[in-house]
């Protein structure tokens, strides 16, 4: 232990006795005696004078300096204190130590002074008031329903408000459930429906739920109409503010309101909600019950109907959504498919509070005529279909159909297929509660609103008076092919209907876009062209215009129409040069002139999308057009440019039309004689992912280009290759010609007549067979037995068909004819092959036989017109 240690210790233990021992005299003392007062601890500097003093007299000292913050807890006096000790009081205790100890422990136990406490206790008072107001303030929009009491909110008409600590409670639970941060109001803020209103208006949308919120706590208990119209205020704040958990909670909540008006903004607002979620079946469940309450409340008639085209258009667009994705189709629909509403959806902006407070009122009168049991009246007809007045508040979907099937003479039937089949099932779907109010509709208007309010399909069929009603459920199905059908069907009826019904609405032109859609997807082509032809014409300034005219050629190909296909689509492209589907739009022209068989002017199109550049899969589709073009219209030094151009480009992604490169590559350097570069394309070809078709004919052109360099031995290793692939009955037959056709040329003209004539038993087909006897004819010329070869030709003639073969073999019989001295018989065969249709090439051999036999038969001057190319054969 060092000096420094030994004196901090020693210190320590004297003091700690010293203290011990006057606390004990001071304790013994009466009432009377001295205690220092806070202001002599605290302001008395006199007195501190004097206690220093003291402690200089005292003699107390360390040689070693230590921190006094590191020794002892105190305030800055007593730290004062011991510095001063610490500098001057020796190791040993002098005299008068005990009035320095009893003035130190005066102050060791009164640290804490009454001033002190009182500080502490208002600090607490202060943070305990702070957090009271955190915990009593409105809840956020972020927390969420937390601030509106879970058992208030439930509550249905007539019910008795839950206490203020009840809410307290819900809120409480709901908070913990969330444990996220709420916005607060700043208490000195005005509060009022305008403003609430103003900071919806200006998207603060934390800022107007929390205003909602308040003013709906500020409510009297009984003002359950205007709570719930707050709380759909709150709902819509939270749907702005893509927080739709929530926005869905509130709604779904007033959605059962007693106020009409409510209960239809709700619903409305729950169908898109459900759109934006793809439960489109849910969704439009939700818009027919804001279909059925629309004229049992009093708005403004011009907003009234502007909203019914909003609800009649949503109807349609949830049933399409939904078969759109049954078919697997709801992808790469243009952006402006379903248009925009027309109008506001909210019918309470700048009401006052008497307005607002009608608005909400009415309807009720309505609906609770319907509410012990559905209301059904026939209104006098005044010439047309029949019309009645259904009002129903909550009654089951089975009886209020069955009441007014009762009543309209109508024929109603129950279709449940599936699981929903079972009796519980059946019966929890005929249960559900229907409130609408149609003061004068159809029967069919009637059945098709009182079922889809309950999420139903209902078909009707057969002439008024003697209609027949079937209930589906669209959630159920056991064939989907016919479900597709007949939910198309209902559907088209449906845009049907919009048109005829709204027809000045914005969104005729996606009425009838939709319709082509839906009539395409039940092959009804014809009729789904003429729509869309309809909305480019009509309708041409709508951005829907092009894709029509997109859709319609697609379908004008399908149909194998590609004159109709290509005017569809130069009409997109030269009426709209700056849409999005320009390139491939320009693609398609293309395609279509290619199979409209103008090689020349797609070639040229092709051209131009590669030049484009638009995008990586525009210039290989693009490439690989103009080749197939290019080859087709016999361009082959062009075409096996683009090719290897198109190679480049897809580099190692293996797809189909990499085989069709490489097969057509090498057919265009067989047709310019380069057989080396043929069968190398060849041989690339048969590397690619191929099918069975594709690797023999490969194989038989990688044959062709071997024989023509005379490689018989590496063409028949060619075809020996073949022999482990399961071949067809005409592939092995085509693969046996080939491998004779080598036997002729390597001279082993027996061997190749002895495999044709073994094979010819056993096919029993009259064109193969002529194809046989063709093979053998030429092992015929080839050994020298011309007369067997005309024979042999002679009969081929009169048993096949005209084409290349039936030409071929005329030409061999006429040069067979000419070698054996039969002029006349050579010039009737060559007269008979200028009436076909020949190539250039065969055209000008024919004409060189026709010569030679008119100089067998020593008539020069046809000879010479033939020679010339001037004969007529005409």
């Amino acid at each position: 232990m060092n000096r420094f240690e030994f004196a901090f210790f020693g210190l320590q233990g004297e003091v700690e006795a010293m203290a011990a021992e006057e606390q004990k005299d001071v304790l013994d003392k009466d009432s009377t005696s001295d205690v220092l007062s806070d202001g002599e601890i605290f302001t008395d500097d006199a007195d501190e004078e004097s206690l220093r003093a003291d402690i200089e007299q005292s003699g107390l000292g360390i040689q070693e300096e230590l921190s006094e913050y590191e020794l002892f807890a105190g305030d800055e006096d007593f730290y004062n204190l011991l510095a001063e000790s610490a500098r001057e009081t020796p190791v040993e205790q002098p005299a008068g130590e005990r009035h320095w100890l009893q003035r130190l422990n005066q102050y060791k136990y009164r640290r804490f002074t009454i001033l002190q406490k009182i500080l502490a206790v208002s600090i607490l008072a202060v943070v305990s008031m702070l957090l009271y107001v955190l915990l009593k303030s409105p809840s956020g929009l972020v927390a969420g329903s937390g601030s509106i009491p879970a058992n208030q909110s439930g509550q249905t008409a007539g019910q008795t408000p839950v206490s203020r600590a009840s809410a307290d409670g819900s809120r409480q639970v709901m908070q913990a459930q969330i444990q996220e941060p709420e916005p607060v109001l700043s208490p000195t803020q005005p509060l009022s429906l305008k403003f609430a209103r103003d900071f919806y208006l200006q998207k603060d949308y934390e800022k107007a739920f929390a205003a909602y919120n308040e003013l709906r706590q500020a409510l009297p208990a009984g003002d359950e109409l205007l709570k719930d119209f707050l709380q759909l205020k709150m709902a819509l704040c939270a749907k702005e503010a893509a927080d739709l958990e929530q926005a869905s909670r509130l709604l779904t909540m007033v959605s059962q309101s007693r106020s009409p008006a409510v209960r239809i903004v709700a619903n409305y607002h729950l169908s898109l909600l459900e759109i934006q979620r793809k439960r489109y079946l849910r969704a439009r469940t939700r818009a027919y019950n804001t279909i059925a309450l629309i004229k049992a409340v009093d708005f403004d008639d011009d907003w009234a109907l502007s909203f019914e085209c909003d609800c009649s258009f949503l109807v349609a667009e949830c049933l399409t959504r939904h078969i759109l994705l049954l078919s697997s189709t709801d992808t790469d629909l243009p952006a402006d498919l379903w248009g925009k509403s027309t109008a506001s959806s909210d019918p309470f902006d700048n009401l006052n509070e008497a307005e607002l407070r009608r608005l909400l009122n009415s309807g009720t009168e309505h609906l609770g005529r319907g509410l012990l049991d559905p209301e059904i009246r026939k209104l006098e007809e005044q010439g047309g279909l029949p019309r009645f007045s259904v009002t129903s508040y909550g009654a089951p979907v089975e009886e209020l159909l069955a009441k007014f099937a009762a009543g309209a003479e109508i024929d109603l039937h129950w279709a449940f297929n599936g699981a929903l089949g079972t009796d519980s099932g059946e019966k929890s779907l005929r249960q559900r509660p229907v409130s609408l109010y149609l003061p004068a509709a159809t029967s069919q208007q009637v059945v098709l609103a009182a079922a889809g309010c309950a999420g139903l399909l209902a078909y009707t069929e057969g002439e008024p008076g003697r209609e027949k009603v079937t209930v589906y459920d669209p959630a159920e199905y056991s064939s989907l092919r016919q479900h597709i059908t007949f939910l198309s069907e209902q559907a088209i009826s449906l845009w049907q209907k919009f048109v005829l019904t709204f027809y000045s609405d914005e969104r005729l032109g996606n009425a009838h876009f939709l319709m082509g859609l839906l009539q395409s997807q039940i092959d009804l082509p014809i009729e789904a062209i003429a729509e869309y032809k309809l909305v480019a014409n009509r309708f041409s300034q709508m951005s829907l215009a092009p894709f029509a005219l997109l859709y319609s050629s697609k379908l004008k190909a399908s149909l194998r129409d590609y004159p109709g296909a290509r005017e569809d689509l130069k009409q997109l492209v030269e009426q709209y040069p700056d849409v999005e589907i320009y390139g491939q739009a320009y693609l398609r022209l293309a395609d279509a002139t290619m199979k409209a068989g103008l090689n020349a002017e797609a070639a040229q199109l092709y051209q131009r999308v590669y030049n484009f550049g638009l995008s990586a899969e525009s210039k290989t589709a693009s490439a690989i057009g103009a080749a197939r073009c290019l080859y087709e219209a016999k361009a082959y030094e062009e075409a096996a440019k683009w090719l290897a151009r198109y190679i480049d480009l897809a580099g190692s992604d293996k797809n189909k039309n990499l085989y069709s490169a490489y097969f057509l590559l090498g057919q265009s350097n067989l047709a310019l004689g380069k057989y080396q570069q043929a069968c190398d394309a060849f041989q690339n070809a048969l590397e690619e992912q191929i099918s069975r078709e594709q690797y023999v004919e490969a194989v038989a052109s990688l044959v062709k280009g071997h024989i023509e360099q005379g490689h018989f031995v590496e063409a028949l290793d060619a075809l020996e290759s073949v022999r482990s692939v399961a071949l067809s009955k005409e592939q092995s037959f085509e693969m046996l010609m080939l491998k004779c056709r080598i036997f002729r040329m390597l001279g082993l003209v027996d061997t190749a007549i002895v495999t044709l004539r073994d094979r010819a038993e056993y096919i029993s087909d009259s064109q193969l067979n002529a194809k046989i006897s063709f093979e053998l004819a030429l092992c015929h010329i080839a050994k020298g037995n011309l007369e067997s070869a005309r024979i042999g030709l002679s009969e081929i003639l009169g048993t096949v068909e005209p084409g290349p073969l039936a030409q071929q073999t005329a030409m061999e019989l006429a040069d067979v004819c000419l070698k054996l001295e039969r002029g006349s018989q050579a010039v009737s065969v060559c007269l008979q092959l200028m009436e076909t249709n020949l190539s250039k090439q065969n055209k000008q051999e024919i004409l060189r036989m026709l010569a030679k036999a008119y100089n067998q038969q020593e008539n020069y001057d046809k000879a010479t017109l033939a020679l010339s190319g001037q004969w007529k054969w005409k």
